[in-house]
C-alpha cells in the first residue's frame, strides 16, 4: 500500500541556474505546519534520479511526533524540470555535479521561508549530498542525519564487489557474461541484479508500492544518474566522471552540527564506508540496525522512525 498523501500540499518553486539556459523548477511536498514551533526536516533523496517516493513514510514523523517534513524532487527527475539534454558532455560540460544539488536546496529553503531553521535527512546518495552542503556551514541547519549513506563513492563500491562475490555462482556467473558483453541494459542483467537488490538494498518484497513508484518514475530519465557516473555505462559495480572521485574525506570535519548516521547489514554502507563521517565530524553517533540492509526505513520502520524522531526532539 502507497503511503497516503491526505493532509500534505504540493507546489513549485522557481531554480536558477544559468547553465541550463532555461527556466527550472523544484517540485515539493509538504507534511505538517512550516509556522510550527517545531524545526521542520527536509528530506534529499537517492540516485541521483531515483525520487522521493519511497521515502513518503516518513510523515510519520509528522504523525507521531509533529514534525513538519518537506520532500522534494532534485532537479532533472521525479516532478522537478527534467535535463535529457544536458547528456551531452560538449554542449553541457561539467553540469552535474553536487553544486546543481546544493544550490537548488538553498532555493527551496528561501522560497518556504525555513532558510533560518531546519534539519535535513538524506538517504543513500541524498546523505552524500546532504553532508557536502552540510561542510559549507550553512546558516539554519540545525540537525543531520546521514541515513545509509557513504563517505566516498570507492568505499561504496568496494561493498557491492563485496556482494557480489558473496551471491550463489550461477548468479556470479550471469554477471561476469553481462559485464563481458557489456549488457547491463537486458533483460538478463535486470533480473539477476532484482535478486541483488532483495538481498542488499530492500529485503522487503515484493518491494512497496512507494518504491517501485520511485523505480519507476526514476527510469523515466537516467540523464543526471548517468552523466554524474554513477554507474559506469550501467554497471552498477564501477563508477566514473565526476562520482567516480566522490569523496567527502578532508570535509566531513567541517560539519559543525549534531549528526546521526543509520545504516544497515551488508549494504552499501555498511562497515567502513561511514568510517570517515565517523572519524571527521566532531559531532556524531552512529547507529546500525540489525536485520535491515540499505532501507531500514521499509524494513524496520517503527524503530527506524522512533530513532529519527528521538536525535530531532533532542535537546
Amino acid at each position: 500500500m502507497a503511503t497516503p498523501i491526505e493532509g500534505s500540499y504540493d507546489g513549485l518553486a522557481p531554480f536558477h541556474w544559468p547553465a541550463a539556459r532555461k527556466p527550472l523548477q523544484t517540485w515539493y511536498r509538504i507534511f505538517g505546519d512550516l509556522s510550527s514551533s517545531v524545526a521542520p526536516l527536509v528530506i534529499i533523496h537517492g540516485g541521483p534520479g531515483f525520487p522521493h517516493n519511497y521515502l513518503l513514510n516518513h510523515r510519520a514523523l509528522t504523525d507521531t511526533y509533529s514534525v513538519p517534513v518537506i520532500f522534494y524532487d532534485q532537479i532533472g527527475s521525479g516532478l522537478s524540470t527534467r535535463l535529457p539534454e544536458t547528456a551531452s558532455s560538449t554542449d553541457f560540460p561539467d553540469f552535474w555535479t553536487v553544486e546543481i544539488f546544493n544550490k537548488q536546496l538553498r532555493q527551496l529553503l528561501v522560497h518556504l521561508k525555513i532558510e533560518g531553521r531546519y534539519d535535513i535527512l538524506g538517504s543513500s546518495w541524498g546523505g552524500m549530498m546532504g553532508s557536502h552542503f552540510a561542510h559549507t556551514r550553512p546558516a539554519g541547519l540545525r540537525r543531520l542525519i546521514l541515513a545509509n549513506s557513504a563517505a566516498t563513492k570507492s568505499l561504496s563500491i568496494a561493498n557491492r564487489k563485496r556482494f557480489r562475490e558473496q551471491l550463489p555462482r550461477e548468479i556470479q556467473d550471469v554477471l561476469d557474461r553481462v559485464e563481458k558483453e557489456d549488457a547491463w541494459n537486458s533483460e538478463e542483467a535486470g533480473g539477476v541484479m532484482m535478486e541483488f537488490a532483495r538481498r542488499h538494498a530492500c529485503t522487503v518484497f515484493p518491494f512497496p508500492e512507494d518504491m517501485m513508484a520511485s523505480i519507476r518514475i526514476g527510469g523515466e530519465d537516467t540523464t543526471a544518474c548517468y552523466t554524474i557516473g554513477e554507474d559506469l555505462n550501467g554497471n552498477p559495480f564501477k563508477s566514473g566522471g565526476y562520482m567516480g572521485e566522490w569523496t567527502m574525506v578532508g570535509k566531513a570535519a567541517m560539519i559543525e552540527v549534531p549528526t546521526l548516521l543509520i545504516n544497515g547489514i551488508d549494504e552499501f554502507a555498511s562497515g567502513d564506508a561511514m568510517k570517515p563521517f565517523l572519524d571527521e565530524i566532531p559531532d556524531v553517533r552512529l547507529i546500525t540496525m540489525e536485520g535491515t540492509s540499505h532501507s531500514p526505513h521499509v524494513e524496520k520502520k517503527e524503530e527506524y522512525m522512533k530513532i529519527v524522531g528521538d536525535f530531532l526532539a533532542a535537546l
